[in-house]
């Protein structure tokens, strides 16, 4: 099956990608050349439309394409090493007249360490170097004037640069500059690399997803008439049925107030925004005001999704209803809501500390996994036997009885009492030591 590339960078890097691309009969390259990097952002947009993979020539336009671009395609870059160094300095050296000179010059984007294996290995002499590292907030015209305030100094003799807007400017005001590109095999092992990451893809479009919607507050609990109840039979179809056109999936309504949609892992990765919250369940329970509990399965084949689907909805009701609870084959739960809200964990481990705390508190590692996931969800290790409860989807009683067992391994101690809206005793506020414990 074809993979769909894009290159995003300078036109003539561009260009050396798609000549090596042509030893990869799998690979489809979309070029996407531009003359000033601000516009990587707008090309990553609408590259992202038609390509599997977004592959981009060097560190800067991918952190660009990274901060203003929701890309949900995998996206690499071309990275800058010492061994693109070797042609830039074959050029510097075959330019200088005095090869027992000792040289002088500056340098960008690249790694220091990097820099002076390579001059170490070419056993080139050098007086100084200016090394400019890369970080994720440097601007193109930051990096202009570090080489050129080095050069007015008289501090240096020659320029290497990895940015092609700073080779051009620096060309044009007369200075000995080099430009570092990608050698034919850095360029290769990347566009490996996307084949593999195209692949990983595609694999994930064709692994199976079952969602399984419950309408629990449908047919009963309402004190309006048999019209009311059809009216809002209606809107909820019209949402599942625009819902399952969009993702092009097969939908099945039972006369139980459930309805299956069967589809598969890209397409709910897609629509899940990689699993960080469902508009399905914002659109169904908030604008509809039902209670709604939903299941997602993902597997190899049809039974097994089905199955992790049943698990997740499981998961979904006893928590209370308007929820959603993804289950993955490799064991994984995410717990998900209508907003940007997540909560996941894993049913298994082959951490030692987390095996070893199970053991000393006699819980579950699924258990254990949950309540660091909570902590780390939440922001806070302080938690009452009510707001476990309610976050697990277990009864007050349960909640109580791993509190119980955390305090009595001193891995939970009480750190005071809070008050209920309703009359009651107070609840008792536990802090989870649970980093401590490893």
């Amino acid at each position: 099956m074809e993979i769909k590339v894009a290159i995003i960078g300078p036109h003539d890097l561009v260009e050396d990608v798609l000549q090596v691309a042509r030893s990869f009969p799998n690979l489809s390259l979309i070029p996407f050349g531009y003359k000033n990097v601000k516009e990587t952002a707008e090309l990553a947009r609408k590259s992202s439309e038609e390509a599997d993979v977004l592959l981009f020539a060097g560190p800067m336009p991918y952190q660009i394409a990274r901060e203003h671009v929701e890309a949900q395609k995998p996206m690499i870059f071309l990275p800058h090493n010492g061994t693109s160094l070797y042609r830039a300095f074959f050029h510097w050296l075959r330019d200088k007249q005095c090869a027992d000179e000792r040289l002088r010059f500056s340098i960008d984007i690249l790694r220091k360490e990097d820099v002076m294996e390579r001059l170490d290995e070419l056993e080139i002499r050098f007086e100084k170097v200016h090394v400019m590292d890369y970080h994720t907030d440097l601007e193109t015209e930051e990096i202009m004037q570090f080489h050129y305030g080095l050069w007015q100094n008289g501090e240096i003799d020659a320029i290497f640069t990895c940015v092609n807007a700073v080779h051009k400017q620096l060309i044009e005001r007369g200075l000995p500059c080099y430009r570092i590109v990608p050698s034919k095999m850095l360029i290769h092992d990347c566009l490996s690399q996307a084949l593999l990451e195209g692949k990983s893809v595609q694999l994930k479009d064709t692994q199976l997803a079952i969602v399984i919607i419950s309408l629990d507050s449908l047919s009963h609990n309402w004190n309006t008439s048999e019209y009311d109840v059809q009216r809002k039979k209606l809107a909820v179809q019209q949402i599942l049925i625009d819902f399952g056109e969009e993702i092009q999936a097969l939908m099945n309504w039972s006369e139980r107030d459930e309805i299956t949609f069967v589809s598969t892992r890209g397409v709910i990765e897609r629509t899940t925004h990689n699993y960080s919250h469902y508009p399905l369940l914002d659109q169904v329970v908030n604008q509809l005001n039902l209670t709604a509990s939903i299941g997602i399965g993902l597997g190899r084949t049809a039974n097994e999704a089905e199955s992790k689907a049943r698990e997740a909805l499981a998961k979904a009701k006893a928590s209370g209803g308007r929820s959603c609870f993804i289950v993955i084959h490799d064991g994984n739960v995410v717990g998900l809501s209508g907003k940007e809200v997540q909560f996941e964990y894993s049913v298994r481990s082959d951490d030692p500390e987390r095996l070893q705390l199970a053991r000393k508190t006699g819980l579950s590692v699924g258990t254990i996994n949950k309540l660091i996931s909570y902590c780390q969800n939440y922001g806070s290790s302080k938690v009452t036997a009510a707001e476990l409860a309610n976050a697990f989807g277990i009864t007050i009683r349960s909640a109580r009885r791993i509190l119980s067992k955390l305090e009595q391994c001193q891995i939970a101690v009480v750190v005071g009492e809070e008050q209920p809206m309703s009359r009651g005793r107070p609840r008792q506020l536990f802090d989870l030591l649970l980093s401590a414990a490893h």
